[in-house]
């Protein structure tokens, strides 16, 4: 191999929607007390050990049992081939080596992680040939690819870090929204899977005028809310009109989860993007904890399951610290 050292990047996991911004709003998490560092990374971590003949691609991490055994169709190579035509030129052939630490069809944009930092580490390999609005575009792409249609909502702060708001039409993607620093979101996947198409074909094919005139209100009010550091306002504005109707037929604990945590002192229990996975906004770390618990105790249904206490991801993709190349730990 040409490389004696690895490059290693990283993206978190994000949760699409927000509950009021479907297809809108997104947000990037990580953990806020960090046991190991397999819980420090909560997202995808991909590693180019070199540079090779062929393209190849090993893979491990917890939910790497999630993926098909047949590698050549996974997601970080096909990026490997739209980055290449987006380049323009050829490029030298990499050996990969993809961390899962994402649960597929989790609703916590495990496709996107996997996107992401594919596209990002290629990117930045390469000496970044493509500027950050080329980049978005192709990540979403590739997202369309698995959803079923191009959407920004977890490439984008996957990326970028932070809350971030689509902006159709304009020539910025997307903005970062403030946030308040004291708010942990708890995120809770039970174990199953849910796909996205699945969720997305629940979903109503036309909204009334009076919902449209509701739901882009109840986004304005959160948006505003955020800007003006109005805290009750900002959670009483939390209300999924579009998707959650739909999807809580697929996500039937749900209704109960919200009265039994809403006691506990919970802000807001929405469905984390397509769901299963749920996220609980808390006011502290306490009820962020006691929440937890409860999820962990009332949601969770097998060993794939996870629990985390998150907070605010700001930094989103980025590169790691490089490590020395050890092929015999990797074959």
């Amino acid at each position: 191999m040409k490389n004696s050292t690895i490059a290693r990047y990283f993206a978190p996991a994000s949760t699409g929607n927000f509950s009021v911004g479907f297809d809108l709003l997104g947000a990037a998490f990580e953990p806020v007390a960090v046991g190991d560092t397999n819980d420090a990374l909560f997202g995808d971590v991909l590693e180019i050990t070199g540079e090779q003949s062929e393209l190849s691609l090993q893979i491990s991490g917890r939910y790497r049992h999630q993926l098909p055994a047949d590698s050549s169709t996974n997601l970080v190579l096909s990026c490997f081939y739209a980055f290449e035509q987006a380049v323009g030129k050829p490029l030298p052939r990499l050996a990969l080596h993809l961390q899962k630490n994402l649960p597929v069809g989790s609703g916590l944009g495990s496709s996107a992680c996997s996107i992401v930092v594919a596209c990002y580490g290629f990117n930045d390999y390469f000496g970044q040939p493509l500027n950050q609005q080329q980049l978005l575009q192709l990540m979403a792409e590739a997202e369309g690819g698995v959803s079923g249609s191009v959407h920004y909502d977890n490439v984008a702060p996957s990326l970028l870090g932070g809350l971030q708001l689509m902006l159709p039409g304009s020539k910025n993607v997307c903005r970062t929204l403030p946030w308040f620093s004291h708010w942990r979101v708890v995120l809770s996947y039970p174990g199953t899977v849910l796909s996205t198409k699945a969720a997305r074909e629940v979903l109503p094919r036309q909204l009334t005028l009076a919902d449209s005139i509701e739901f882009a209100g109840m986004l304005s009010r959160f948006v505003s809310a955020l800007y003006c550091q109005d805290e009750p306002e900002a959670i009483a504005a939390l209300q999924d009109l579009v998707a959650e109707p739909a999807r809580t037929t697929l996500i039937p604990e749900l209704p109960a989860l919200r009265q039994a945590l809403t006691t506990k002192g919970v802000l807001h229990l929405g469905i984390s993007g397509a769901g299963p996975t749920l996220f609980a906004l808390c006011p502290d770390d306490a009820t962020a904890a006691n929440a937890a618990a409860y999820l962990q105790q009332h949601y969770e249904k097998n060993a794939d399951a996870c629990t985390r206490i998150c907070q605010l991801s700001t930094a989103g993709a980025r590169a790691l610290a490089l490590q020395p190349a050890d092929d015999g730990q990797r074959m």
